[in-house]
């Protein structure tokens, strides 16, 4: 065990391996893909265990596409159920016939998914086994590195779908609109961890109302429930609480047709992301893998020390490593509370973004500059720390030279980068 209570990250592999990576359980993998192999050349395999996770539905075939398509012609990829809770299943027609999805309930084949054992060639079947971590942390250093991901398309039939959906419910899809995304404790309640990820959705009406009063519509998706304080609200859709029949297609038309998102640090951003939309990313942490590449506007959560109460600066938060931080306990441990951005906040920030939207918006340079030199000298320092590595940690996508930081968020903390 490591010092915080967690597996060995080394053992735990191991241990994955040996479980999961057997004779048996390849050949049930092998007969569930083989209808679906190119008859005249290799087939990439490929587990993703997590397609409920809108964002890891999305990114890891968006990464496979961006890396290996245009070494394969066929790409399979075994998942879960698509009526699972949670799960999208319009996403899977988004990345062309290039690629199939091919389900299955079996725990230990998704199970393998979380495994690293690189890329085995099995003749006709080459089997990518990789973690989603792993998967992304290296495509970050590809892309970091000069690679583009791929951009992805929705196709005509479910574009259409979600279209009607939302003509149903008296929005214009030919108008334009905004996208809007929030995450509250109500997202996978069991998940107690991950609180420090959330908001109110009270400090968001004013942003709400900017949007509205610059002439865009406001389509909200994800969970059902979240209501904005009594307000003349017209123009503002929630999908999650429009009545039945619920059809996600209109939530996947929603993140690639939108004029720009606002979201918070979630899956959400990253289909954004791949159909090439901007996002305003309010309440975010700062987190290793966090690699906002289409330019996207960041502003950040307040990091306060229990003990004090003081608002820690930009190199109070690198010295003591808490980007490398992702549950609330450890945040506790370290008397770390992470303090959401209030409403005055939040419509500066919009306003920069509707700024930016509209091509009057510049960035601080001098300040982005100093920023990213910080990032950039703690991740250097993450190659000295061989727990960060076996974590695969060892990247820090705000220390490169992608995405812009709000000066709402810089300014929120006097001293912030000093």
């Amino acid at each position: 065990m490591t010092p915080n209570g967690r597996p060995d990250a080394a053992a735990f592999e191991a241990d994955m391996r040996a479980r999961f990576v057997q004779r048996e359980n390849l050949a049930r993998l092998f007969a569930l893909v083989q209808p679906h192999l190119d008859p005249d050349g290799p087939t990439l395999v490929y587990v993703l265990t997590q397609s409920e996770r809108i964002g890891h539905f999305t990114i890891e075939p968006q990464i496979l596409k961006s890396l290996y398509g245009d070494r394969y012609r066929r790409i399979v990829i075994l998942t879960g159920r698509m009526d699972r809770p949670g799960t999208n299943p319009w996403v899977r027609h988004c990345f062309g016939d290039q690629f199939v999805f091919v389900e299955t309930d079996d725990p230990v084949l998704l199970a393998m998914g979380f495994v690293d054992g690189g890329l085995a060639d099995l003749k006709r079947i080459h089997l990518l086994l990789q973690s989603p971590r792993l998967l992304i942390v290296d495509f970050w250093r590809r892309v970091v590195g000069g690679v583009r991901p791929a951009r992805l398309r929705l196709p005509a039939t479910v574009a259409e779908r979600g279209a009607e959906r939302l003509r149903r419910l008296d929005l214009d899809p030919d108008a334009p609109f905004a996208l809007f995304h929030m995450r509250t404790m109500k997202y996978q309640p069991g998940l107690a961890h991950h609180g420090h990820r959330t908001a109110t959705v009270d400090h968001y009406a004013p942003s709400v109302r900017a949007v509205l009063d610059a002439g865009f519509q406001v389509v909200r998706i994800g969970e059902p429930g979240i209501a904005l304080p009594p307000g003349d609200w017209d123009g503002y859709f929630s999908l999650p609480d429009a009545p039945p029949p619920d059809d996600r297609a209109a939530d996947l038309y929603a993140l690639a047709h939108c004029d720009f998102g606002f979201a918070q640090n979630s899956g959400p951003i990253w289909v954004a992301a791949a159909f090439g939309r901007p996002t305003l990313r309010t309440n975010t942490p700062f987190e290793h893998l966090n690699l906002p590449y289409n330019d996207d506007l960041s502003l950040f959560k307040l990091y306060r020390d229990t003990a004090s109460g003081r608002i820690l600066t930009y190199r109070e938060i690198l010295d003591r490593r808490l980007p490398a931080v992702l549950r609330d306990a450890d945040f506790a441990e370290r008397g770390i509370e992470l303090v959401e951005n209030d409403a005055d906040t939040l419509l500066a920030a919009t306003r920069e973004m509707l700024a930016a939207r509209s091509g009057t918006w510049q960035p601080d340079a001098a300040r982005h500059a100093r920023f990213r030199a910080m990032g950039a000298a703690y991740e250097a320092g993450l190659r000295d720390d061989p727990g960060i590595g076996r974590e695969n940690m060892d990247f820090y996508g705000y220390g490169h030279p992608f995405g812009w930081v709000t000066t709402a968020s810089f300014d929120a903390v006097p001293g912030f980068l000093d």
